[in-house]
């Protein structure tokens, strides 16, 4: 009983330190779009922004002013201290309140507009005018957004150099805005209320929007866009062409040796892009010849941005059966391509929010790999050839004692003087000396067949009474004969006789 409680307990509290723990991050997981421009630092990229503020009376109706600055706080907060921010109030004409960084207080820019709006005009082509030139002054960021905030329609005073909604001055306007050589140059219109000439920006900027008309008090909301916007530009500016790159695949050289059995090869994936982190799934190998069988690891494979993996590849070669040649070799091509599908957690943002054509490419085409492997039977080869040299030792060794046989029985020695001793034969070769005989000089007593076939047997007697070769003499016997060698009767007796007074084996007899 108190074992299962502490084995409760133990257990509550390793749910709870777990539950407590971080969990760990997935990897691939899809990243997010503030996950994907912290990566990309998009705040360090500058960019102009430009906003047109109506200044004009009507805007105290329904306290759109107030709102409307309200609305500004929060969009200026959102900006980067680095980006430019231009200020342009417009009425009875358009002035510059503000030309600056956003720095960190938007409060300090919303503060620079006019407390009240006492406007009795609507100039909103001063204002664009205004736009332009501050979009399109020397020094200016490549990135630029131009906002346009009104409830009126264009009402410009006597003198204006826009008198009217169309005509040459517009049309200049236009030309102007052409010209321009951004690499994002993006434009909206807010119209504060249902009736106003907030369209006449799309006019003269390409691509502006207007947007929906809103309540002043979804002011902030809408100008979520803008921002929006501008950042997934500078996004893209950091980007560059890395969408459009891609892996590059690296073969080891071994890859032109591949033997019979298994080879491991390393495979080298290298990803070309300098900000896109990528992912390799579904990876597989494949060859064109069957008996060749390619085997990768499993699972998703995550390069860096400018990063290398290594992936090993397994190769299996059934090279067939020995062949009779003893030194035979199978040789052959084949042709390996790595297959996968290139991604990244980026994604979604990339193609969704930045609108990024992200189509990135596995460059692992066709590879050309050496077949070469040992198919010749030269370990049989080597195992006959030393059977044989084995077999023709022994045939050799039988031979020679088949030919020289160990004699048996006897020699007696008769001296000149008469004495005579018989010297025992033992093994195939028995030594004649003076301690074995009590001769002088030294000799020897071995046994020969005539041939292989042949059943008698000679017994060959060596003798030289000073010891020396050059006076050495030689002579063969049969059993029962003899032979005189160096003063010396040898006869070979195949019978030993009684033994009587043993020296050394040989049997003193004198006459």
């Amino acid at each position: 009983m108190v074992r299962r409680l502490v084995a409760t307990v133990a257990a509550a509290l390793t749910a709870v330190v777990v539950s407590c723990l971080p969990a760990a991050p997935v990897a691939g997981a899809p990243a997010d779009s503030d996950q994907v421009y912290a990566a990309l630092d998009v705040n360090q990229v500058v960019a102009d922004y430009v906003v047109l503020v109506d200044v004009s009376r009507s805007m105290r109706d329904g306290g759109r002013y107030e709102q409307t600055k309200r609305g500004l706080r929060t969009f200026l907060a959102a900006l980067a201290p680095d980006d430019r921010v231009a200020l342009v109030t417009f009425a009875d004409s358009a002035r510059l309140v503000h030309d600056g960084p956003a720095g960190r207080a938007p409060d300090q820019l919303v503060a620079k507009l006019p407390r009240t709006a006492d406007g009795r005009h609507t100039d909103i082509g001063a204002a664009i005018e205004s736009s332009l030139r501050l979009v399109g002054r020397r020094g200016a960021a490549p990135i630029a957004t131009v906002l346009l905030l009104t409830d009126g329609r264009h009402d410009p005073p006597a003198g204006s150099a826009y008198p009217f909604e169309q005509g040459y001055s517009w049309n200049q306007l236009v030309r102007t805005a052409r010209a321009l050589r951004k690499t994002s140059l993006t434009a909206y219109a807010v119209p504060l209320t249902g009736s106003t000439g907030a369209p006449l920006l799309a006019r003269v900027y390409p691509g502006a929007r207007v947007l929906a008309p809103t309540s002043i008090d979804r002011l902030g909301a809408q100008l979520e866009q803008p921002k929006a916007a501008a950042r997934a530009a500078k996004a893209r500016s950091v980007l560059g062409d890395d969408a459009s790159r891609g892996v590059r695949v690296s073969w080891p050289a071994g890859i032109g040796r591949i033997g019979a059995g298994r080879t491991r090869l390393e495979v080298r994936l290298t990803s070309t892009t300098t900000k896109i982190p990528l992912t390799v799934d579904h990876l597989v190998v494949r060859s064109d010849r069957p008996e060749v069988r390619v085997s990768v690891p499993a699972g998703p494979v995550e390069l860096p941005a400018g990063g290398t993996v290594t992936v090993p590849v397994t190769v299996d070669w059934d090279a067939g059966p020995r062949r009779v040649a003893p030194l035979a070799r199978v040789t052959g091509d084949a042709t390996f391509t790595l297959e996968g599908e290139v991604g990244s957690p980026w994604a979604e943002v990339l193609t969704g929010e930045l609108g990024a054509d992200f189509a990135p490419r596995l460059d692992g085409g066709p590879t050309l790999g050496t077949l070469s492997a040992q198919r010749g039977s030269i370990g049989w080869w080597c195992l006959g050839a030393a059977l044989m040299v084995a077999l023709a030792a022994a045939g050799w060794w039988g031979r020679g004692r088949r030919l020289h046989p160990a004699p048996a029985g006897t020699v007696r020695l008769r001296d000149a003087a008469g004495g005579e001793r018989d010297l025992v034969l033992t093994g195939r070769r028995t030594a004649i000396t003076a301690d074995s005989t009590g001769l002088p000089g030294y000799g020897e007593v071995t046994a020969r067949r005539p041939s292989l076939g042949a059943s008698e047997v000679h017994l060959v007697i060596a003798y030289s009474r000073d010891g020396s070769v050059t006076a050495r003499e030689v002579g063969s016997c049969r059993p029962g004969e003899t032979v005189e060698l160096g003063g010396v009767d040898f006869t070979w007796r195949t019978a030993t006789p009684a033994r009587s007074g043993l020296v050394g084996g040989v049997t003193g007899s004198a006459r």
